[in-house]
């Protein structure tokens, strides 16, 4: 797998763990990421937290219950790239807020 295809793989994985509630959001850190990406990471997951009567469901489709590991699935092999777009987004709205702020 190419060195970018294995970061997005990853990337995406972060959210979904995030938003499935399986890693706490507090506790995700990288050594190997920028911290824009990192922030952006736990931003978008906590953004796909959706949690009703005690059951997770898709905000992207509205598809549910799922249990914490089904809803990881869920996002990795369903919506995959639209995770890796939505930070990619975030990214750089983080990006630009702090070049603004520097400026």
């Amino acid at each position: 797998m190419a060195r970018r295809g294995l970061f997005r793989w990853k990337i995406a994985g972060y959210v979904a763990r995030i938003a499935s509630g399986i890693v706490d959001p507090g506790e995700f850190d990288s050594g190997v990421l920028a911290r824009h990406v990192v922030e952006a990471i736990r931003s978008v997951g906590m953004q796909l937290r959706d949690e009703r009567n005690g059951v997770l469901v898709c905000p992207l489709c509205g598809k549910g219950p799922f249990t914490r590991r089904g809803y990881f699935l869920h996002l990795t092999r369903l919506h995959y790239s639209h995770l890796i777009d939505l930070v990619e987004v975030e990214a750089d709205r983080i990006a630009g807020v702090a070049r603004n702020v520097v400026s």
